[in-house]
């Protein structure tokens, strides 16, 4: 918490020093901000992957079921991979289906991966140079306590560390060239599971999200770096989204993203407390 309000605090303070206005933050991304919905539709964001790296995916309807398991069922809308669910069978899943049927919240159901290591991909987009990247790192979900987690910053089990010096640049500019045939994201997260560092960079690798909305720069969480490093990083990141947020494409139609997407959970959450008292 003390990182997320420090991070805003900053981005806040760089947009200010170079003009811009930070609001202006959630048009960022707004091209892929589904207006009818009010969210960053989770399947319309899954029908841009490349069906090399698709898992399967679709909304839940009660009936169809998985071709394999592990699967998962996703809110369609989340943050931090809140309200998942992980399902090891298919009476598991009918189980899990009769808990949700009383929430009226639209979920999804994802196939799982045989692949086991979980990569983070965290990027913003250079203000000046679109084709390339101001920041990039990546940084794994490593989890010895479970089969097919479910990794976020609230499981006790998940650590993260951050490997990015493990990566050479041209490593790295494959890695975006990977996030940018999905597509041109100014700043995003996408989380990917291969079975090694070098199959993911040869494109052999699974999606399991992509985060548009507020992608969290997970890297920050390895606890081998002191509050200094933290510092550095946070100044450096919001000073390149801050640059990002000047530089943005300002011909395109602007879309109320951040007050759709309070309305949107503030609806589901007034749908649950309605059908609790039914």
């Amino acid at each position: 918490m003390k990182i997320t309000i420090l991070m805003v605090v900053t981005y806040i303070l760089w947009c200010i020093r170079i003009g811009t206005k930070p609001c202006k933050f959630f048009q960022l991304n707004a091209l892929y901000f589904d207006r009818q919905e009010g969210i960053y539709s989770k399947i319309a964001i899954d029908n841009r992957i490349p069906e090399k790296w698709r898992l399967e995916q679709f909304y839940d309807d009660g009936v169809r079921e998985p071709r394999q398991y592990p699967a998962f069922l996703k809110p369609e809308w989340g943050q931090n991979a809140k309200g998942i669910i992980k399902v090891n069978d298919v009476r598991e899943l009918h189980t899990a289906r009769k808990e949700l049927s009383q929430q009226g919240i639209r979920y999804l159901v994802q196939e799982g991966t045989t692949k086991c290591h979980e990569f983070e991909i965290f990027t913003i987009r250079h203000h000046k140079e679109p084709q390339s990247f101001s920041v990039f790192t990546i940084t794994e979900a490593v989890n010895s306590h479970e089969s097919s987690p479910i990794n976020s910053i609230y499981n006790g089990n998940t650590r993260y560390v951050e490997i990015t010096d493990q990566l050479s640049e041209p490593d790295k500019h494959r890695l975006w060239q990977y996030v940018s045939e999905i597509g041109s994201f100014n700043i995003s997260r996408m989380s990917a599971k291969s079975n090694s560092i070098s199959e993911l960079l040869d494109g052999k690798f699974d999606i399991i999200e992509i985060n548009l909305f507020l992608p969290m720069p997970i890297n920050m969480l390895d606890q081998k770096y002191s509050w200094t490093d933290l510092w550095g990083m946070i100044r450096y990141y919001m000073l390149c989204l801050a640059r990002n947020t000047w530089a943005r494409d300002k011909t395109r139609e602007t879309k109320p993203v951040f007050t759709k997407i309070m309305l949107y959970d503030r609806r589901s959450k007034l749908l649950n407390y309605l059908r609790s008292k039914i």
